[in-house]
């Protein structure tokens, strides 16, 4: 049985290395990662509606981003 479970993981893992050795070779497929992204997209917009709401966490964090940024540009700004 563990000896089962061994090869299994040691299967599992050869397979792993090998797919990510080909996506190498092969290099990026924009078909898929549109594919990809179109799904995501359709899947948020079943989940949540559409438009997608703003999420308020990362609009606290832009407003706080803008606000050091605005004291940093004043600050080199009165440097002059």
């Amino acid at each position: 049985m563990r000896q089962d479970l061994r090869r299994w993981v040691q299967g599992h893992r050869a397979a792993q290395q090998r797919e990510r050795e080909e996506a190498i070779a092969t290099g990026p497929q924009p078909e898929v990662a549109i594919a990809s992204a179109l799904a995501l997209v359709a899947l948020a917009g079943r989940l949540h509606g559409w438009p997608i709401p703003e999420d308020e966490v990362d609009r606290r964090e832009d407003a706080a981003t803008r606000v050091a940024w605005d004291r940093l540009r004043a600050a080199l700004l009165s440097r002059d």
